[in-house]
């Protein structure tokens, strides 16, 4: 009988190596997967923000004859006592009247909402490391609705 017959237990170190390995590819794959998704859930909070700020914004004009100077002038009546004045990325919301238009801006980061995204209601102007997102709305489009592809909102 030989006694030099070694029984394997366990893992080698190769083994292991290779499973970590594996393992921490799926979690960096996973958590990039995860950012673009939140990515995606901040854009189209933005533009739901912007289409009811300037649908409000109609109604404080069709009410008041005037547009309102700040999204404090919206609340209780028209907005929520509890919303904000600034978009998920930490940036204020800004409210320009003219005589027949008014035009919501917000500033967001570089890249997360493209052209592509919307039709001529939806302005972007790249700003350096950001970009200004404009929705401009006439006193007479009632019926406007916002319209945009979610595999545009953020470029990949």
């Amino acid at each position: 009988m030989d006694s030099h017959v070694l029984t394997k237990r366990g893992f080698s170190l190769v083994e292991l190596g290779l499973v970590l390995m594996v393992v921490s590819m799926f979690i960096a794959i996973s958590s990039y997967s995860a950012a673009k998704i939140r990515q995606v859930v901040k854009a189209q909070r933005i533009l739901n923000e912007l289409d009811s700020i300037a649908s409000v914004s109609t109604q404080y004009y069709l009410e008041n004859g005037a547009w309102p100077a700040t999204l404090s002038d919206l609340r209780p009546k028209y907005l929520s006592p509890t919303s904000g004045d600034l978009n998920p990325f930490g940036n204020a919301y800004t409210i320009a009247g003219n005589v027949s238009r008014v035009s919501v801006s917000t500033v967001v980061p570089r890249g997360v909402i493209t052209e592509k995204s919307f039709g001529s209601e939806i302005v972007i102007v790249n700003q350096g490391s950001n970009d200004l997102v404009s929705l401009s709305k006439s006193i007479e489009s009632r019926n406007w609705k916002l319209k945009y592809e979610k595999k545009y909102i953020y470029q990949e």
